[in-house]
Formats: structure tokens, C-alpha cells, sequence
């Protein structure tokens, strides 16, 4: 019985290989069967391209589950491009999801079925529907966020998710390659992850690449950089915190569309990260200053702060007269305290001494500071003797 259990599973694994594999390939994994279930045992733990690999011990995992095997002759092709299809197949196998009969259709036409049933997969959920097309990294956050349960998110809200869980993290500090191609190391080290998530356990989170999923999702990062400030444990309804930062807010002006605003992002900066990778927006440390009407304060290692650099311009702007500036302003209101050009207690405005890299924002400070029991973030058109357009981009609840 042992015999058989392991030509069967071998048979299997043949059949996949000649799938993925080139024609040269694939004509050396039609070795026998026999040859294959007896080299099984040294070849499962020995894929020669896995030894030293980053995902090595995922990758070891997930045959040690059965969803996922090597191939014949000895590789496991860890860097290889994963189709939608696959990472479908390899996830429904990997969290037990009963397959259906099918008696007609593609290969993994049965596994499609199953991740319809669950829920964690429908028609539309890809660009198109070629399901033997390469998977990107945010169609495989899609469904991972699919499978952890999450109802109702929002467009490019799925890599936000799935950082914030641990389930993915960046290609580099601060990068997420949303449309970056998902290999067979990648697709298992996901499932990995997911898998222990739900089982409740709490994965380490790459809080650069939430922060930049974050931004991908919403325009923004001050929600992830700076949550004691923006995001609080006060902030839990629909009304405040994250959840009052909406994209139509983003565009804004005169009613008759002949001004119109634009904020591209806004970006927190922790000024006492030195590796935040947003610093590269800032100039070097002594050509920054933060202002108080003539007097300007140098930023220095130890000052406790956020920086808030706003990126704008004008979409439509038929009164360029009126609004020569293309740009908006930003404030932060709700705090406590009179400035004084000394004390960091209320935000600042900031300014860069290098022309070759200006900077439009405030600094905030992490300490020292009192509130009225909310903060608005605002963004307004500078206008020459014209009206002023404004809107309220955010509303936090935060009592100091």
C-alpha cells in the first residue's frame, strides 16, 4: 500500500511538472515512476536549487503539506513565474478546500471551482480572465486577503491589508511592486503566512511596506508612519482616524470647475527613523529648517517629530492671477499651545535650503504637545485677494 500511495503522488507530480516546463523540460519528467518514488525521500529535503535559498525553509514546509512538490530531475525552479491558476491551486490545496467533480475543462478548473465556493476567488477578480496568465503581487494579496475573511475593501486596498498582516512584504525598504511578477518562492512563502495567520498567529509586519501600501491604496501614509497621532484607539468609528480620509476629498474648488485642486500625497516622514525611505524626499539635514516668521530652527538628531510633506497642483486653474502659486497649503489644526519659534509644541512650517530640493509640508512634534481633543489635517488654495478653496482630509481624535 505504501508502494502504491507514492506512485500515485509521484504520478501527480509528473503531470504538473509537464505543465510547467518547457518541452525539454518536460520530456525529463517523464521519467518513470518507479525511479522517482525511490529517490522521493533524498530529493524532498535536497532540490538543489533550493539549498541556501531565502525561502528555503517555506518551500520546505509547504511539500512537507503536500500542496506543492519538485520536479524529476532534482529542481524545484523556486524563481520560476507563478499563473493565477497555480497559486489558485497551490492555495486551495494548501488550506484543504474540497474540490468538486469536474469532468470537463483545463487542469485547474476544479481548483477554480472550490476557490469560488469558499469565496476567496471570482470572475472579475483579474484584469481579464486568463487564468494561465502570470499573477501579480497585487492579485495575490487579493486573494489572501480574500481567504483571511475582509468584506468590503476598497480598490487597491488589498496589499494594504495583507501588509498590515504580515502576509507579504516589500521588494525593498519602502517598495511593494504591486504589478511585480509572483514566483513559486514568493506564492509558497504567501500561503506560508496566510496559513499561520489563520491560525491565529501573529506575523512580524515590514512597516515600510505597509506605509507604502498604504500610499498605493489611499495617497497617504500618515495613518501607518504616524497612527498615534492620525489613527489612534479613540479613532473607531466611520467618522474619524483612517477610515475619515476618503479619495474624493483629494480634488477640490470652485463649483463652475474653473479652479480645481489636486492633492497627489501626503507623506509622514519619521524624522527619528534615519532608514525611513521618504527621508530621500527631504534635503540633507543641515539645509532643512523648520520656520516662525523670520527665525529658523535647524533640525537636529534628537528632535522628536514627523515631518508632512504635501505634494499638490492645480488640475484646471482659469484665474492663474488670483492663484499663482501651484500648489496648496496645509495645516493642522486642534493643537494646544502659542508658537514661539523655539519650542516644537504646534506644527511648524518647514523649508529646504537646497533649491534643487524643495519641500512643501510641517513638522509636527511626537511630544511635548497638548490638543483641544482633535486634530483636522487641511489642505487650502493660496490666493491672491480670491476666495479660498479648502478641504478637511482627515479628522482624528487625540487627547493630550
Amino acid at each position: 500500500m505504501k508502494k502504491i500511495s507514492i506512485s500515485v503522488l509521484t504520478a501527480i507530480s509528473v503531470l504538473l511538472a509537464s505543465l510547467a516546463l518547457n518541452p525539454v523540460e518536460a520530456a525529463q519528467a517523464d521519467a518513470s515512476v518507479e525511479e522517482k518514488a525511490e529517490s522521493r525521500e533524498t530529493v524532498n529535503k535536497n532540490f538543489r536549487d533550493i539549498q541556501g535559498h531565502w525561502a528555503q525553509a517555506a518551500i520546505n514546509d509547504a511539500i512537507q503539506r503536500g500542496y506543492v512538490d519538485g520536479y524529476p530531475d532534482g529542481r524545484f525552479l523556486p524563481n520560476h513565474q507563478v499563473s493565477r491558476a497555480e497559486f489558485i491551486k497551490m492555495a486551495v490545496s494548501a488550506m484543504d478546500i474540497e474540490l468538486g467533480s469536474s469532468s470537463s475543462g483545463s487542469w485547474y478548473t476544479p481548483y477554480v471551482k472550490a476557490a469560488e465556493s469558499a469565496g476567496i476567488y471570482k470572475a472579475g477578480d483579474f484584469a481579464n480572465n486568463q487564468l494561465t496568465q502570470r499573477m501579480t503581487r497585487e492579485e495575490m494579496s487579493k486573494l489572501a486577503v480574500k481567504a483571511l475573511g475582509y468584506k468590503d475593501v476598497e480598490d487597491k486596498q488589498w496589499m494594504y491589508l495583507a501588509s498590515k498582516d504580515g502576509i507579504i512584504s516589500g521588494t525593498a525598504p519602502g517598495a511593494i511592486s504591486p504589478q511585480g511578477t509572483t514566483t513559486r518562492a514568493q506564492a509558497i512563502v504567501v500561503i506560508e503566512r496566510l496559513l499561520q495567520v489563520k491560525n491565529g498567529k501573529e506575523l512580524p509586519v515590514d512597516k515600510y511596506a505597509v506605509a507604502a501600501a498604504e500610499v498605493y491604496w489611499h495617497k497617504t501614509n500618515i495613518f501607518s508612519v504616524a497612527p498615534e497621532i492620525f489613527n489612534g484607539p479613540d479613532n473607531n468609528n466611520k467618522n474619524v482616524g483612517i477610515d475619515s480620509w476618503k479619495m474624493s476629498k483629494l480634488q477640490f474648488g470652485a463649483t463652475d470647475g474653473s479652479v480645481v485642486a489636486q492633492v497627489d500625497e501626503l507623506i509622514a516622514i519619521d524624522w527619528n527613523d534615519p532608514k525611513d525611505p521618504n527621508r530621500k524626499l527631504l534635503p540633507s539635514r543641515d539645509k532643512l529648517v523648520w520656520v516662525f516668521g523670520a527665525k529658523s530652527n535647524v533640525f537636529t538628531d534628537d528632535l522628536q517629530a514627523y515631518v508632512i510633506i504635501l505634494k499638490s497642483h492645480y488640475l484646471v486653474n482659469k484665474q492663474p492671477k488670483s492663484y499663482p502659486i501651484d500648489r496648496l497649503s496645509l495645516n493642522i489644526l486642534g493643537y494646544n499651545g502659542k508658537p514661539n519659534g523655539s519650542n516644537l509644541n504646534i506644527p511648524y512650517p518647514i523649508e529646504s535650503k537646497d533649491p534643487k530640493r524643495q519641500v512643501n509640508g510641517l513638522v509636527i512634534p511626537k511630544t511635548g504637545f497638548s490638543t483641544r481633543g482633535n486634530l483636522n489635517v487641511i489642505v487650502e488654495t493660496i490666493a491672491a485677494g480670491a476666495r479660498v478653496y479648502q478641504s478637511t482630509l482627515s479628522r482624528s481624535i487625540l487627547i493630550r
